[in-house]
């Protein structure tokens, strides 16, 4: 037996795991990763989510940027 197995059908992939070769935990936290891509593939987002992300991030600056400098 391979240590990983996949298979492929019209819409699905089956993929078969050794247990001796990857611990459950680990699968599961790739699965997680897995499925937070497509989520991320899904959302529409144009160009201008960068633009707010940085006004967000400079706004954020402007109002913690003394409490942040200004520690002794």
């Amino acid at each position: 037996m391979q240590a990983i197995d996949l298979q492929t059908s019209n819409d699905r992939f089956l993929i078969s795991i050794d247990k001796k070769y990857i611990d459950k935990e680990f699968l599961l936290d790739i699965i997680d990763k897995i499925r937070i891509e497509y989520l991320a593939h899904k959302v529409d987002f144009d160009e201008s989510i960068e633009d707010l992300g940085e006004e967000i991030k400079s706004n954020w600056w402007e109002q913690n940027k003394s409490r942040l400098l200004n520690r002794k």
